[in-house]
């Protein structure tokens, strides 16, 4: 999902489920899927019912479905349980941090943000949306981009900020502060991650 550059809100309306916190996603004019028999409701088969689990996870990430790949590879074969192991994996990428910081309003501005360089982590320069950090990482806005960020920051609601991250938004600096666990996990819609375990696993 990394490539889609269509109208963001067609996915919303397409997977019946808001894939991000703003109010056109949340409140779409339209909540019918798209085309001209949207009206009428999905019947899925089982495969089509993980098939759907896995887009909603991979579009509320914007990640594609070969890095989605990998990562359920890589919690399989964690040592704790997978659906958690999948989750703290997913949550640490850079431009999720940027996002539950509040410094982008949506994903897909973190991403663009962190592709063009606008943060540094450990003083150095990341650009890769995919970068994942770690306990004690501190991240830092580009100068320039300062100004803005305070801006997207201002019109977040309070408290926006998970307990394992530290922002201070007039510095626009952040640090993590510990892993994020499940239960740090903020998604505005629900998810069943066996239905996506088996939909990789099978």
């Amino acid at each position: 999902m990394g490539n889609y550059s269509g109208p963001k809100v067609r996915l919303s309306r397409s997977l019946g489920v808001p894939i991000a916190e703003t109010p056109k996603h949340l409140n779409p004019k339209r909540s019918t899927r798209p085309g001209m028999h949207g009206f009428r409701p999905a019947r899925r088969t089982l495969y089509g019912r993980q098939l759907a689990e896995k887009q909603k996870l991979a579009c509320y990430y914007n990640i594609r479905n070969g890095q989605l790949r990998r990562y359920m590879e890589r919690a399989v074969s964690a040592k704790k349980n997978t659906p958690d192991a999948l989750q703290e994996m997913l949550e640490v990428r850079l431009d999720n941090v940027i996002r539950r910081l509040g410094w982008a309003r949506t994903i897909w501005e973190a991403r663009q943000m962190v592709s063009h360089g606008h943060f540094y982590v450990n003083g150095r320069k990341v650009d890769r949306p995919g970068f994942s950090v770690s306990p004690g990482d501190t991240i830092v806005a580009k100068e320039k981009s300062k100004g803005y960020i305070r801006s997207c920051a201002q019109a977040t609601e309070e408290g926006f900020v998970p307990d394992w991250l530290e922002g201070n938004i007039e510095k626009c600096e952040a640090r993590v502060t510990r892993q994020p666990t499940p239960e740090d996990v903020r998604l505005p819609f629900e998810l069943n991650y066996s239905l996506i375990i088996e939909f990789y696993t099978k």
